[in-house]
């Protein structure tokens, strides 16, 4: 069998769904239009005695991404009226999964705990678009867990 990539078992980016969890609270993600969640590792530089190059070395890192939203859901909005009256930020987690049935890699499926959005919309409205309402937004998250992984794609097992 030949080994190189078949565009069947590359991942179709509508392909896939996410759910989300706030304060114990499961649903599905219906309002995600986008979303990409990404590490940036924190890499400490330094040059040694003996040794003329930089070096460096992973320190830690941040999880953070971006995303476009539907507006079509106030439940964020809802959680910062609730943190403004007393203080207490909604515990979020986010589960992502990629999984196209063309594909033999099979899923990944991730979990983003304690994220944040950066911004959470109020009001919006235009008279200049039929489009349907969206927002983008930054957002950060604590942790991250590995639930599902993907396979080696069939023909180079």
């Amino acid at each position: 069998m030949a080994n190189y990539t078949k565009l069947t078992d590359t991942l179709s980016s509508t392909e896939g769904s996410a759910y989300i969890t706030v304060n114990g609270q499961n649903r599905p993600m219906f309002e995600v239009s986008s979303i990409d969640a990404h590490i940036t590792y924190k890499v400490q530089e330094k040059q040694t005695l003996g040794h003329r190059m930089t070096q460096h070395k992973i320190i830690g890192a941040t999880g953070e991404g971006s995303g476009t939203f539907y507006f079509m859901n106030s439940q964020m909005l809802k959680e910062f009226v609730s943190y403004m009256k007393n203080g207490i930020a909604p515990e979020v987690t986010t589960q992502i999964m990629n999984e196209d049935p063309q594909s033999t890699i099979g899923r990944q499926s991730v979990a983003l705990y304690h994220m944040i959005l950066n911004t959470v919309p109020v009001a919006y409205l235009d008279d200049d678009s039929e489009d349907p309402i969206t927002f983008d937004s930054d957002f950060t998250f604590d942790d991250l867990g590995l639930l599902e992984q993907f396979q080696t794609p069939e023909n180079f097992r």
